[in-house]
């Protein structure tokens, strides 16, 4: 049996957590992971990879889960402090050209849940670097050990269910929504209170460049003119704060065409609005996707709740779409902040009085007339809710008694 110090004991704890820590925040929000990278290939002149954002976010975050689950359990090491010290010498290396140069403010390193500085997150690459190569060291010094046949298969189904799990994660969140929402916009926020202060405590600049001559140009929330998106494209919000007061999350939430910012409007009415989201409006959608829409929008317009749809792409010419039957207006967002509200091509974000009630893909959007004919909006989401409250603590136990076969089996390897 391997004769591991306190010393490194606690620094393949560390190391291993950090990873899996890493891993998981990327994995539950593809589509930010997927965004960062898109940063990554404009600032580095790799646009050819442009469209493979999220194959690299789902292979990122997967990795970095399998090789901290790999080195957690001491599964075969020598490999694992290898691959970690080559990962990480390319990651400290990345990070020092970030912080000198700065083409991407932020890494993107724990995703939307931690925010480092370029400098912090070399630093933190640099300490990391320095206990794995302890741990590459130690595992290299302890003498070679022959697996027998039986440790052998239960080391790689090991590293096959890490690696189920760490992909899995991840392929769900791309194709539902992120079960785990670090966002501003999630479920339960009311989006003007979250608002409220920023006229008299903050002074917010959007800066757009111009389409046509590529020239930056500023602009105050109060001004209209970057309404036009065929004209303009969001590149930065500077804001600078008069006192100390706690700066609101939601910079913006602005729902408008060429006349007129509705968002005041939805964000007061007192029944249930359904927000359509489609970026970009022109794709085509699945099946189950226009079948879903389609019933929803068929049930708002029957009981008269208020549904719009919000892209960030050009408006049509008379500013509505057509889903089914029904003719619904369509209005501009920015393509920032649609992301953060929601993180799927096509969704559903339902609304009441500006608090944030449920967001779906447009994949798992109910059918509120067929399964809850007669009662409210906000009834079927809290039963869907509920009946989900009592599913988790399944999932929950069901994981947890993987968790301890896989240790007990690991144990048994290693004995």
């Amino acid at each position: 049996m391997k004769k591991h110090t306190f010393l490194t004991g606690l620094l393949r704890w560390i190391v291993a957590g950090v990873f899996i820590f890493s891993g998981f925040v990327k994995a539950v929000d593809p589509w930010g992971t997927a965004i960062k990278f898109g940063e990554y290939f404009n600032a580095f002149g790799m646009g050819w990879l442009s469209g493979a954002e999220y194959a690299f976010s789902i292979l990122l975050s997967a990795s970095e889960m399998l090789l901290g689950l790999c080195l957690l359990f001491r599964i075969r090491e020598k490999s694992v402090t290898t691959l970690l010290t080559i990962l990480l010498g390319f990651f400290t290396l990345l990070t020092f050209v970030l912080a000198l140069w700065n083409p991407v403010a932020d890494c993107g390193c724990f995703g939307d849940f931690v925010k480092l500085t370029n400098w912090q997150t070399f630093f933190k690459n640099v300490i990391l670097l320095l206990f794995t190569v302890v741990l590459w060291r130690t595992a290299w010094k302890q003498p070679f050990r022959q697996h027998n046949r039986y440790a052998s298969t239960v080391e790689w189904s090991m590293i096959f269910f890490f690696g189920l799990l760490s992909s899995g994660i991840g392929l769900y969140s791309l194709r539902h929504l992120p079960p785990i929402d670090f966002l501003p916009f999630r479920i339960g926020v009311n989006i003007p209170s979250q608002m409220e202060g920023y006229g008299n405590d903050t002074q917010t600049t959007l800066i757009y460049k111009d389409r046509t001559t590529g020239q930056q140009r500023e602009f105050d929330l109060a001004d209209t003119t970057w309404y036009d998106t065929l004209r303009w494209e969001y590149v930065d919000t500077r804001i600078v704060e008069n006192n100390r007061k706690r700066r609101s999350e939601i910079q913006d939430f602005s729902v408008f065409n060429a006349d007129e910012n509705y968002a005041p409007t939805l964000l007061a009415s007192t029944r249930e609005v359904f927000l359509i989201a489609l970026n970009p409006i022109d794709r085509p959608l699945s099946s189950i996707c226009s079948r879903q829409i389609e019933q929803t929008v068929r049930y708002a317009v029957k009981y008269n709740y208020p549904v719009v749809c919000v892209t960030a792409s050009a408006l049509p010419e008379d500013g509505k779409i057509t889903f089914g039957d029904s003719r619904i207006p369509v209005y501009n967002m920015d393509g920032t902040t649609l992301k953060m509200l929601i993180r799927a091509r096509a969704g559903l974000v339902l609304l009441k009085e500006g608090t944030i009630l449920g967001k779906w893909n447009c994949r798992d959007i109910p059918n509120f007339e067929r399964d809850y004919d007669g009662r409210t909006p906000l009834e079927t989401v809290t039963e869907r809710r509920d009946r989900n409250n009592r599913i988790w603590p399944l999932g929950l136990l069901a994981a947890a008694l993987a968790f301890i076969y896989v240790a007990y089996t690991s144990r048994r390897v290693k004995e």
